[in-house]
C-alpha cells in the first residue's frame, strides 16, 4: 500500500515547530521526523514583519532535519485570526454562509474583499439554533505565508487556526474522557495564551494577552533590563514561585524572577476564570473537571503545581501523542511534546475527518488548484481539435485518391450491372415467394407437434370444475379478428370429458369454432368466427387476403404472445368462495412451462344468476415463447 509523507508547520508567535508525518491510507498517523526552532523575533515583531523571518527558519529547519515531504498543512497564530463563536437559525448551507458573511461584516475591521475566512457548525442548540464557529485572516497575511511555502519548493493543502488545530488533536487522544465532563487546555505561548475548552460536541476557545512575552516584559521593567536579557533570564532562573510559607531560593535573582512570574501567572488565573464564567454563562458549558497544560511557556518549573493549587482541579501536561506512533527519539520529543499539539492536529486533518475543518487557505492557491485541475481538460480540448482537423484531412486526401483509381472501374462495371439488372430483379421476385412459401410449410410442421404438446399441457391443469371454451389472441391487449373463408367448421358444442379437458381445439389456438360462447349450458353453441355459413369470405380493416379468399389480421413477425382465456367454472352453492377454483386455475397455469409467470393476469369473473349453475371467466396470459403465426 502506497506511504503518503507530509509536513505540518505550526507558526507560533516566537518560534516555528515543523513535524513530519507518514499514513498507510488507514486513517492512521505516525511521527517519523520533527523540529523546531526560534525565528528571533520580539513582542514588536508585526505580522508583515514577521514574513522574512519565517522564510529564512523554514529554510533553516528543512536543511537542519532534512525534511522529504512536498505537502504541507499551516497553523497560524490566533493573534492573527479573528475568531468568533455565535448562535445563528437553522438553515441551508447557502442562507448559514449569507448570515456567517453577515455577522464577519459585523466583526472583521476591515472588507471583506481583503479577508480570507471560513466558517463551520459545531453544535446545536434545539431544532431552530445552531452553533457556529467563525473564522478570517487579513489577505496579504496569508498570502505572504504562502509565499514563504512556495520559496521552499512545498506545496500548501491547509490553513487552520492554531486553537482548533489543538482541540481536534485533544479529541482525538483523549477520545471518550471529555464526554462527560469538560477538560480545558491552557496553551501558554509567547503572545498569547489559548484556552480551549473541550466538551463533548462542543468547542470554545478564547485567546489571552497576558503570556510569555508578558513574563519577560515585566522582567524587563523590574530588573531594568533589554529583552533578551530578560529573555535568558526567564529561561535560565525561571520558574513559578511558590508563595505562602514556602522558603525563597537561595538564588536573589532567581528569587525575583520567581515572584515576577508568579505575579504574571496570578493575573492569567484570574483571566482563565473570567473566561470559565463566560463559558458558563454564554455558551451553556460545563465548569472543567481537568486542566491541560500546552505551550512553550508551561515548561516553566512548578506551572502545574500552581494551576492545581489555584483551580483545585486535576492538572497534567497536554499528551497529543498519546495515541499516534512515533519513531524519533522520545528524549527529545518529550522535551517539547506538550508544544506540538497543533502540529499533531494538522497531521489528523490530512488522514482523517475531525470534529471542526477550518481552511484558510489563500485565493491564489485555490486559482491555481482550479486551473491545474482544467489543465487535462484543455489539452484534451486542444488534441482534439487537431486530430479532428489532421482526420479530415486524411480523409480527403484518402477519399480523393480512392476516387480517382475507381472511377473508370467503377464506369465499366455500372455498364455490366446494367445489363443484368433486371434478370437480377426477377429472380429476386421468383426467391422472394418461394421462401414466403417455405416459410409457411416450415412454420407448420414445426407447430404439429407445438400445439399437441401445448394443449396437452394446458389440459392437464385445468381443474374439474373449469371448462374452457375459447381463446383468444391479443396484440397489445386488443383481440385479434382471424377469419379464414374456407375454415372448416367442427362439430360440437361446448367441451366434451369428465373435468373440464379439452378435446377439439382449432389449429390457431382460438378454441373450437362451434365452442360455447360462455353462457350457460343449454344454449345453442355460437356461430364460427368466419360467420355465418354461407356468407361471402370478407375482409378485415386493415387485413391482408389470403389464397382462400379470407382475410387475415395483421400479427407481428415474432408472432403472438399474449391470450385471452374464456371458460365457464361449475357453480358450487354450498361454497362461499365459488370463485375459488378459478385462483387455482391462475395458480396452476403460473408453474406452466409455457407461460410467464408474472404474465398471468388476474382472473375476472361473472356473478352467476340464480338459476345458473355455472359463471363465466377469464383470464390474460403471457407465453414465455411467442407462436409463430
Amino acid at each position: 500500500m502506497a506511504v503518503s509523507r507530509f509536513l505540518a508547520i505550526d507558526l507560533g508567535d516566537s518560534s516555528m515547530k515543523a513535524a513530519e508525518f507518514v499514513s498507510d491510507g488507514r486513517e492512521s498517523l505516525r511521527l517519523v521526523n520533527f523540529g523546531h526552532s526560534d525565528m528571533g523575533l520580539d513582542a514588536s515583531s508585526s505580522e508583515e514583519n514577521r514574513i522574512p523571518a519565517i522564510a529564512q527558519t523554514l529554510r533553516k529547519l528543512i536543511a537542519e532535519r532534512q525534511f522529504q515531504a512536498q505537502h504541507v498543512a499551516l497553523t497560524v497564530s490566533s493573534q492573527a485570526v479573528l475568531t468568533r463563536f455565535t448562535k445563528l437559525p437553522a438553515a441551508d448551507e447557502t442562507k448559514m454562509r449569507q448570515m456567517v458573511r453577515f455577522e464577519a461584516e459585523q466583526n472583521v475591521p476591515f472588507p471583506m474583499e481583503e479577508v480570507v475566512w471560513d466558517f463551520q457548525v459545531i453544535g446545536e442548540r434545539g431544532e431552530a439554533e445552531l452553533d457556529v464557529v467563525m473564522v478570517a485572516i487579513k489577505k496579504d497575511i496569508i498570502e505572504g505565508f504562502n509565499r514563504c511555502i512556495e520559496e521552499a519548493e512545498l506545496s500548501l493543502e491547509i490553513v487552520d487556526v492554531a486553537p482548533l488545530a489543538i482541540y481536534n488533536a485533544a479529541r482525538y487522544n483523549y477520545a471518550g474522557e471529555s464526554d462527560v465532563d469538560c477538560t480545558l487546555i491552557v496553551d501558554i505561548g509567547a503572545r498569547t495564551t489559548n484556552l480551549i475548552f473541550v466538551e463533548s460536541k462542543k468547542v470554545f476557545t478564547r485567546s489571552i494577552s497576558t503570556a510569555g512575552n508578558t513574563i519577560t516584559q515585566n522582567l524587563c521593567q523590574e530588573l531594568e533590563v533589554s529583552f533578551a536579557k530578560a529573555e535568558e533570564l526567564k529561561v535560565s532562573h525561571g520558574f513559578v514561585g511558590l508563595g505562602g510559607a514556602y522558603e525563597e531560593p537561595e538564588d536573589e535573582m532567581a528569587a525575583k524572577v520567581s515572584k515576577i512570574i508568579r505575579n504574571v501567572m496570578t493575573k492569567l488565573h484570574a483571566e482563565i476564570s473570567r473566561s470559565i464564567n463566560f463559558y458558563k454563562t454564554q455558551q451553556n458549558g460545563k465548569v472543567p473537571k481537568r486542566l491541560l497544560l500546552a505551550g512553550g511557556t508551561s515548561i516553566l518549573s512548578y506551572t502545574e503545581h500552581f494551576f492545581k493549587e489555584k483551580m483545585e482541579i486535576e492538572v497534567a501536561y497536554f499528551n497529543p501523542f498519546k495515541n499516534i506512533p512515533v519513531d524519533v527519539p522520545v528524549e527529545e520529543l518529550e522535551k517539547i511534546a506538550q508544544s506540538l499539539g497543533e502540529v499533531v492536529g494538522l497531521g489528523l486533518r490530512l488522514v482523517t475527518e475531525c470534529p471542526v475543518e477550518i481552511n484558510l487557505l489563500p485565493p491564489t492557491v485555490i486559482k491555481k488548484r482550479q486551473f491545474i485541475k482544467k489543465i487535462p481538460f484543455f489539452v484534451a480540448s486542444l488534441f482534439g481539435v487537431l486530430f479532428i482537423f489532421l482526420s479530415w484531412w486524411l480523409y480527403y486526401w484518402k477519399i480523393t485518391d480512392v476516387l480517382k483509381n475507381h472511377l473508370v472501374q467503377v464506369g465499366e462495371e455500372v455498364e455490366k450491372l446494367e445489363a443484368i439488372n433486371a434478370d437480377i430483379l426477377r429472380a429476386d421476385e421468383v426467391a422472394h415467394k418461394v421462401h414466403l412459401q417455405t416459410g409457411q410449410i416450415i412454420a407448420v410442421e414445426r407447430a404439429r407437434h407445438y400445439w399437441v404438446q401445448f394443449f396437452a399441457e394446458l389440459n392437464g391443469r385445468v381443474p374439474q370444475e373449469i371448462w374452457i371454451t375459447k381463446m383468444v389472441p391479443l396484440i397489445n391487449g386488443q383481440p385479434v379478428s382471424i377469419t379464414e373463408g374456407a375454415a372448416p367448421s367442427s362439430p360440437g358444442g361446448r367441451p366434451r370429458g369428465r373435468g373440464g379437458r379439452l378435446r377439439a381445439v382449432g389449429p390457431e389456438g382460438m378454441g373450437p369454432p362451434g365452442g360455447p360462447p360462455g353462457g350457460p349450458p343449454g344454449e345453442p353453441p355460437g356461430e364460427p368466427p368466419g360467420g355465418p355459413p354461407g356468407e361471402p369470405p370478407g375482409e378485415s380493416p386493415g387485413g391482408e387476403s389470403t389464397p382462400g379468399g379470407g382475410s387475415r389480421t395483421a400479427i407481428p413477425a415474432n408472432g403472438i404472445s399474449e391470450f385471452e382465456i374464456h371458460g365457464l367454472c361449475l357453480h358450487d352453492w354450498d361454497s362461499d368462495k365459488p370463485v375459488t377454483p378459478v385462483f387455482g386455475f391462475r395458480d396452476k397455469l403460473k408453474k406452466s412451462p409455457y407461460f410467464k409467470e408474472d404474465g398471468i393476469g388476474t382472473p375476472e369473473y361473472g356473478t352467476p344468476g340464480e338459476d345458473y349453475w355455472t359463471f363465466t371467466f377469464r383470464i390474460k396470459v403471457t407465453l414465455k415463447q411467442p407462436i409463430p403465426y
